[in-house]
């Protein structure tokens, strides 16, 4: 088994799931960044500019784990305050549909 293609698949699925998600309530996909070099972490940002609200997903390449953030929306993303809406450990050696959709399902809930 391939764990950095079972990140990537998982990470594109999360990021397809959340995307839906929060198109329906208004956001828009913003901005990602991939950081091969930092255990290949990443994030996807998505913002409601009419709410002025975003929510962020990281992926966290060092501890293995998902976590979702939500911020007040500013014209940059960058320079507003994070907090963790959820944080959800991710076994990258498990390679199951099922694992993956129940991982998607606990971070959609945290969206409400």
């Amino acid at each position: 088994m391939n764990r950095t293609k079972n990140i990537d698949d998982t990470c594109e699925l999360i990021k397809e799931s959340l995307n839906d998600t929060l198109n329906k309530k208004g956001y828009e996909f913003a901005n990602q960044e991939y950081h091969k070099g930092a255990f290949g972490s990443r994030f996807f940002v998505w913002v409601n500019r009419n709410d002025k609200h975003c929510f962020r997903l990281i992926w966290d390449g060092k501890d293995s784990w998902f976590v979702l953030e939500e911020s007040p929306y500013m014209d940059e993303c960058e320079k507003v305050a994070w907090a963790d809406v959820t944080v959800v450990p991710f076994d990258s050696n498990v390679d199951n549909s099922a694992y993956r959709t129940e991982l998607i399902n606990s971070i959609i809930e945290e969206i409400g």
